[in-house]
This record gives C-alpha cells, sequence and structure tokens, in this order.
C-alpha cells in the first residue's frame, strides 16, 4: 500500500509539473500574441500618420519632366500634367509627340478610363492589365491609384532607429492593394516614405520607389523627385522631376469625368 501511495504521489507530481509547463507555455503564447497585436495596432498607427502626411492637401497640380531608362537603349523623355483631388486622379501627357493629348482618368482602383487622341475615343482600363507600365513608364496605373495606405494595408513597425522608420505592410483581405508587401522606410519626424519596396505574392521583389527632395507648400510636403525602378525588366527606371505644382486650388468634381476626357476640358 505504501508503495501504491508513493507512485500514486509521484504520478500526481507529474500531472502537476505538465499542467504548470502547459500553463506556462500558454501564457507565453498570450503574451506573444498580445505583443503582436501591439506591434500591429503601431504599426497601423504611424500608417495612419503617413496617409495623413502625404495625402493632407485636398488638390494637387503637379507637372513633371521624365526621363526613361532602359538598358542599351536611348533615353526617352516625356513631360506630363497630374491633377489629384480626392480619389481621383487625371493625367495628361504634354510631350513627346507620339504620346501628347493622351489622357487618363482613375477614379477608383477598379475604375480607369484612357483617351487616345488618334482614335478619338474614351475606352476603359481592363483590369488585367492596369498593373502594367503606364504608357511606356516604369510607374503603372495601380499604383497611381493608390489614395490610402491604410485601406489597403496593415503594417508592423520592422524597426526603428529615432530618425527613419521601418513599416512592413501586407494587404488586407479582399483589398484592391497592387501589391501583398510592401517595405516603406520612413522620414520620422515627419512620417514621409523615402523608399518603397514592393513584393509579390512569392516574396520575389519586384520594384524600388525613392521620394527626393520634399518641400512644404500651404503646410503640404511633396517630393521633387520620383524614381521607379523595375527590376523584372533589368532595373529599367523611370525618374520624374517636378517642375511646377499647385497646392488646393480649386479643381471641379466635371474635371475627373468621361466627358472631360473626350472634350479635353
Amino acid at each position: 500500500m505504501k508503495g501504491d501511495a508513493l507512485s500514486h504521489l509521484a504520478a500526481r507530481r507529474q500531472v502537476l509539473k505538465a499542467t504548470a509547463a502547459g500553463f506556462g507555455l500558454w501564457a507565453t503564447s498570450g503574451l506573444l500574441i498580445a505583443r503582436d497585436a501591439q506591434a500591429d495596432e503601431k504599426g497601423d498607427k504611424v500608417l495612419a500618420a503617413v496617409d495623413a502626411a502625404v495625402f493632407k492637401s485636398k488638390t494637387q497640380v503637379i507637372e513633371y519632366d521624365g526621363t526613361i531608362k532602359t538598358p542599351d537603349k536611348p533615353d526617352r523623355k516625356l513631360s506630363l500634367r497630374v491633377m489629384m483631388k480626392g480619389d481621383k486622379r487625371f493625367s495628361e501627357f504634354l510631350a513627346p509627340s507620339d504620346v501628347k493629348g493622351t489622357k487618363v482618368l482613375i477614379l477608383s482602383p477598379s475604375q480607369m478610363y484612357v483617351y487616345l487622341p488618334a482614335f478619338k475615343k474614351v475606352r476603359r482600363i481592363a483590369s488585367h492589365v492596369t498593373d502594367q507600365g503606364f504608357m511606356g513608364m516604369n510607374f503603372t496605373q495601380d499604383e497611381m491609384s493608390i489614395t490610402s495606405y491604410g485601406k489597403m494595408y496593415s503594417a508592423t513597425v520592422a524597426s526603428d532607429d529615432g530618425k527613419v522608420v521601418k513599416l512592413v505592410m501586407t494587404a488586407k483581405k479582399d483589398s484592391e492593394a497592387p501589391y501583398p508587401k510592401v517595405e516603406m522606410w520612413l522620414e520620422k519626424a515627419r512620417n514621409l516614405p523615402t523608399e518603397v519596396k514592393y513584393y509579390s505574392d512569392t516574396g520575389a521583389h519586384l520594384k524600388t520607389e525613392t521620394r527626393l527632395n520634399y518641400t512644404v507648400e500651404k503646410e503640404c510636403a511633396t517630393p521633387s523627385e520620383l524614381k521607379m525602378v523595375d527590376h523584372t525588366k533589368n532595373n529599367m527606371s523611370t525618374t520624374l522631376v517636378r517642375k511646377a505644382l499647385q497646392i488646393n486650388t480649386d479643381i471641379p468634381d466635371s474635371r475627373f469625368t468621361k466627358r472631360a476626357l473626350e472634350e479635353g476640358t
């Protein structure tokens, strides 16, 4: 009987140890989950601050001079004007002559139209081609349609050295995010992106965008230079240098319509 009692006591101790270990594992897992939730909450808060800084103006009108660099080919020059109001974008090419007068209207990530002067018709841009180069540039319609990162992505803070913050962004379920994963480096003091890397669903690094030389007008910061490098096309790149800027000018809603595309108003 005494031996049975000792065996029973030993077995009971083993159960208590296992239970304690299990509880410790559960507690540790719970702590990790809590930390992850805090990290996500912090990342989303930073991303909201980025949206507030990047999309602060009510309207923008920007003219760019662009250079497309393709390995083993001469550089291609272009000029375009971009009008922005809320979620809407209206772009018109001013040069060279073979694309002059071409206009693109973006109403949402799934609703885009192009006017081709040679045909004098407005055509809807099919969803399966919105991820292709925008009139030969390395910027796509998908990228130009982004008006809020927080609507499309969740973010975590990957690093923060006090001056630069790195965010890792993952696409939200059922969002129209153009890329499943994005890495963004920010100037922490103003929450302004300086470098953005875009990835495929397999983790392949597709593109790198840099935004340089921000200026501030009417409390709105905009980069003076944008550059997009496409790593899937032998590092072909497009650089856009801002040559004119208007902030918060009155742009009527009628400017962002298919009729405006056709009439050129």
